[in-house]
């Protein structure tokens, strides 16, 4: 175990070798990593003449935007555990997150300020922090078995829980990000970032700094100025999920920019209509990782050369290749006996690693890791014969229709880019019957939606059809930006009733 991690020195070092470059834009202004460091380093002596000590939660409530930077910085600098609230929770949302992860202090904005307040935390608007640069020599290493971060769940089949990471598994997972690269950045390099800091986003940004490259952070997929960056050739990598990507290749159709050395794509499972999509637009520089909360990205890292052979040149199997463990990953499928799966065979992926979290938080308390340090995933999946992982879908998301065990994101690869670049869902609804019912819905207005999706679920056995197609102006998705099923579900559970039957249908309530 790293007894220290000198979180302080490490920055001192980076900024003395790049003071006056610029660290940070958020597309109209920079901050350059003496500035960075200067602001970084008053929040942590802020936190330390608090009385705050190294482990013990302290909160953020911030859009992206460069305070968002310096804050988060700030916080590891302090050795404390940072508490990164999204911005767009609701007030249950923050209530829920407050009371799992302890946090009593907030850094916000002058306007949430009083919201936090009215929840019982102390909150410190950031608009009242001194400009002063704080002094970097001064900051201590912190312990490495001290809390480092708490993170949150996405929520998407219940409750988010609070996942613990350790400063030393911060500190192994940023060493990892960076030697995983398939294109080594360095000054002069920029990533361009759309999703929240909070989340993956923010694990880029750190490991581009810590090579003197910088990073531009927008809140939100900003046309205009991703445009303008495009075109400027002002960034050479993009940090694009595939909600991303897919809003990108939509409003750049028909354009071509091979400036990108890579980019970045993972959170969510990438189709194959729209790598091919991605892939005429930038070249064939796609990326994919698999990460969670409870373990940094990469988990497995699938580099561009070998994405593009997957995609281009491996027929379609079942689930969806994410890559080779990551340097200290160990991945096992478990089968419903705990067992080993032989290669092949589909079962829960388990994950063990040395960037891991040590345990989460529910209400039920903190929740060690078991003996094993195995963390299971709720994700299903195999490993093939090159020792490559292939994600094939959720546990809780299975569907059982008709004595099959179906799964739903087998049914959304087939009909990706049947509705353009909008998202398809599959949910299912309760059926006496049938067991379940599976239901297909798109983001989209385009009425021949239907009919298109129906055509493109030839090569799909008939059970796995889906009974109805519906389509919605917008789905349901959490703060990451990934589709809520149970809430598409809920959402149909409301306006429908389900006539039941050997051919069932949906009637409006």
């Amino acid at each position: 175990m790293l007894a220290t991690i000198p979180w302080a020195s490490d920055l001192l070092a980076t900024t003395n070798a790049h003071a006056e470059r610029i660290a940070v834009h958020d597309g109209e202004r920079g901050i350059t990593f003496r500035e960075l460091a200067g602001r970084a380093a008053r929040v942590a002596h802020l936190l330390r003449e608090r009385g705050i000590d190294p482990g013990q939660p302290v909160a953020s409530s911030l859009r992206n935007g460069i305070p968002a930077v310096w804050t988060s910085v700030g916080l590891r600098l302090a050795g404390v555990a940072e508490t990164a609230l999204s911005a767009g929770y609701t007030e249950a949302e923050r209530r829920h997150a407050l009371t799992l992860s302890g946090a009593r202090l907030v850094l916000t904005t002058r306007n949430e300020a009083a919201a936090f307040r009215d929840l019982g935390c102390e909150a410190v608007a950031i608009e009242d922090i001194p400009e002063a640069p704080g002094d970097l020599a001064t900051l201590p290493p912190v312990p490495g078995d001290a809390w480092a971060r708490i993170g949150f769940t996405s929520g998407t089949t219940g409750a988010p829980k609070a996942i613990i990471t350790t400063h030393e598994a911060r500190f192994i997972g940023n060493l990892l990000q960076r030697a995983s690269f398939s294109t080594m950045p360095g000054p002069g390099s920029r990533v361009l970032l759309m999703t929240p800091f909070i989340h993956g986003a923010g694990l880029l940004a750190h490991a581009f700094n810590d090579r003197g490259a910088a990073f531009v952070l927008l809140d939100g997929v900003d046309i205009p100025r991703v445009t303008r960056l495009l075109d400027g050739e002002e960034i050479d990598h993009i940090f694009a999920p595939p909600t991303v990507l897919a809003k990108l290749v939509a409003a750049f159709e028909g354009r071509h920019f091979f400036g990108i050395r890579t980019v970045f794509c993972g959170t969510a499972l990438l189709s194959r209509a729209l790598y091919v999509k991605a892939r005429e637009m930038f070249g064939p520089v796609v990326r994919v990782t698999y990460g969670k909360s409870e373990i940094n990205n990469p988990i497995a890292a699938l580099s561009p050369d070998e994405c593009d052979a997957y995609y281009t040149q491996e027929p379609p199997q079942d689930g969806v290749c994410v890559g080779f463990p990551g340097t200290g990953v160990e991945i096992e499928i478990r089968g419903d006996d705990g067992a080993r799966c032989a290669s092949g065979e589909v079962g829960e992926v388990h994950l063990r690693g040395r960037h891991m979290s040590i345990g989460h938080v529910d209400a039920n308390g903190f929740r060690p890791l078991p003996p094993d340090g195995f963390h299971a995933t709720g994700d299903l999946g195999r490993i093939d014969a090159r020792g490559r992982l292939h994600l094939v879908g959720r546990m809780a998301d299975v569907i059982k229709s008709g004595g099959y065990k179906i799964h739903p994101d087998e049914i959304e690869q087939a009909l990706a880019g049947s509705a353009g670049s909008a998202a398809v869902a599959i949910v299912s609804l309760p059926s006496e019957y049938w067991g379940e019912v599976i239901i297909a819905v798109a983001e989209t207005d385009d009425p021949s939606w239907p009919e298109r999706a129906r055509a493109s679920l030839a090569a799909l056995s008939r059970h796995k059809h889906p009974r109805s197609f519906l389509t919605r102006a917008e789905l349901p998705r959490n703060p990451q930006g990934k589709i809520m099923r149970r809430l598409i579900r809920a959402a149909l559970l409301e306006e429908y009733t389900l006539i039941d039957g050997p051919h069932p249908k949906l009637e409006r309530r």
